[in-house]
């Protein structure tokens, strides 16, 4: 006979199911843990940073560490695509641009090169005759690296879920946690009904990472700022879908980057990194109009007929460290307990790559791969 207590016992307890949360929750009920997921709302909400129609996925990045990580994420992607049977990832190509001499641009080229990811480095002249929808500045460049694109991201967020059942967890949403305790060698969860035990913690909360990580007597410098996207319907719809326009990002201060038009969504335009605190609980959903003004000025600029009626502008949550760094590590106090925090805005390509590291972390003490990028020990 099954106990209430025994229910309620774990071989893991995962607290939080976005991207990072349903990865881990499915790395683990694969391995053969018995996984309880925990979700203060519903599974792919509006409120926090893993909900909508897409997310970038590319190899450009400045620092080797990352580049190696896309170079794992990318065929574990290919591989949840076919174990969910869905259209997950979609290769379209990716343009980094900005001035000649941007150090951000020039360290990404180099990088690129120095991990032997194929690239081109084009003029705009080059850029123009190839995607006739951009028009950029004589005195910029531009790296074209065709294996970037898109993830569906609500989808992706779904199929993890999905699978992660499939594989026997059992993943509760609308159950906001109330306390968490660690214990020497467990962890005991209090919701407003029930409480929960398990032999290892992984906290995946997103924004509400540091409310948690208070009560487990862990304070890092992980802020929530408040981020505004801009859907566009361009004036020549067609040059924006996905077979003719590749993700974008421009190497300014302040980044913009961009996204095609995927499922009429419309071409996505924002700022990465408006740098606005927030609290989580209390955030103004309603669009800036100045805001949308600066997007506007900058399509017009670049993307000009991309420049139509405004479709949506959509409000979301980064969780920014200091280093915009990612968090992931275990407790310096509870080595049972694994974190995933302050994914800075770039996090979510790594989904399903940081739900194995933490799966590794949680159940292993070690993961393979490198994370000398993202200690905690960092902070102080």
């Amino acid at each position: 006979m099954v106990t209430d207590k025994q229910a309620n016992q774990y071989d893991v307890i995962v607290l939080g199911l976005g991207v990072m949360g349903t990865a881990a929750a499915y790395h683990l009920a694969k391995d053969g843990q018995r996984v309880l997921g925990l979700e203060q709302f519903a599974l792919d909400h509006r409120l926090g940073s893993s909900y909508g129609e897409s997310r970038i996925i590319r190899y450009a990045y400045d620092h080797p560490i990352y580049v190696e990580m896309a170079k794992a994420v990318f065929p574990m992607w290919r591989d949840l695509e076919a174990e969910s049977g869905q259209a997950l990832m979609f290769q379209i190509g990716g343009l980094d641009f900005g001035l000649v001499d941007s150090e951000s641009l020039l360290t990404t080229r180099d990088t690129m090169l120095a991990t032997h990811v194929p690239l081109e480095w084009i003029t705009p002249a080059e850029v123009a005759k190839r995607l006739p929808q951009f028009q950029l500045d004589d005195n910029m460049m531009a790296i074209y690296q065709p294996d970037g694109g898109y993830l569906a991201a609500s989808q992706c967020v779904l199929a993890q879920a999905n699978l992660a059942r499939k594989h026997g967890a059992t993943l509760l949403t609308n159950t906001p946690v109330l306390k968490v305790e660690a214990l020497t060698d467990s962890v005991h969860i209090q919701t407003a009904t029930e409480s929960y035990e398990a032999a290892r913690l992984v906290i995946t909360a997103g924004s509400w990472a540091a409310h948690v990580l208070t009560m487990l007597d862990l304070r890092l410098p992980l802020q929530p700022t408040r981020e505004e996207l801009v859907f566009f319907e361009p004036s020549d719809p067609t040059a924006f879908l996905p077979d003719r326009c590749p993700i974008f990002i421009c190497h300014d201060q302040p980044w913009r980057y961009g996204l095609p038009n995927v499922d009429g969504s419309g071409l996505k335009v924002a700022i990465h990194g408006r740098h606005e605190p927030v609290d989580p609980d209390q955030v103004n959903r309603t669009p800036d109009e100045p805001y949308i003004g600066v997007i506007r000025d900058f399509v017009q600029h670049y993307l000009p007929t991309g420049n139509g009626p405004v479709k949506e502008s959509r409000v979301c949550l980064y969780t920014m460290t200091p280093d915009e760094q990612f968090i992931i590590d275990r407790h310096p106090a509870y080595q049972h307990i694994a974190i995933g925090a302050g994914f800075s805005g770039h996090g979510f390509k790594f989904g399903i790559l940081i739900g194995r590291m933490l799966a590794d972390l949680a159940t292993r003490g070690a993961t393979p791969y490198d994370l000398s990028l993202f200690s905690v020990r960092r902070f102080g």
